[in-house]
C-alpha cells in the first residue's frame, strides 16, 4: 500500500506492507496516475514489511529514473538486509540509521 502526499514541491510516498512481484505494478500505476514522475520524491519504506526482488528493482528504476530528485528513508530492517544483501546501499546514497535492537 502507498500513501501519496506533496509537501513543498516534494512528493512523499510511504510505502506499507509488502512491497514484492505482487505489487509493483499497482504502486508504479499509482504513481504515474498521480502524475508524479517528474519531481522530487522521499519514499518512506519504514512500514515495508516484505520486500522481493521486484520490489528492489522498482526502487532500482525509480533511482535511474529520478537520479538525485529520489531519497529513500526510514529504511525498514527488512528492506536494510535486502540491500544489505545485494550491496546496494552506495548505489541509493541514502543515510540508513540502523537500530540498536536487531
Amino acid at each position: 500500500m502507498m500513501q501519496l502526499n506533496v509537501e513543498s514541491g516534494t512528493l512523499l510516498a510511504r510505502l506499507s506492507g509488502s512491497l514484492t512481484i505482487y505489487d509493483v505494478a499497482e504502486l508504479q500505476a499509482q504513481l504515474t496516475e498521480a502524475g508524479s514522475m517528474d519531481q522530487p520524491m522521499i519514499v518512506d519504506l519504514g512500514g515495508v514489511s516484505d520486500i522481493d526482488t521486484a520490489g528492489l528493482q522498482w526502487l532500482i528504476a525509480l533511482r535511474r529514473s529520478l537520479g538525485d530528485q529520489l531519497a529513500l528513508q526510514n529504511h525498514s530492517q527488512t528492506v536494510i538486509e535486502l540491500l544489505d544483501l545485494y550491496q546496494l546501499a552506495p548505489f541509493f546514497g541514502d543515510v540508513i540509521v540502523l537500530s540498536e535492537h536487531r
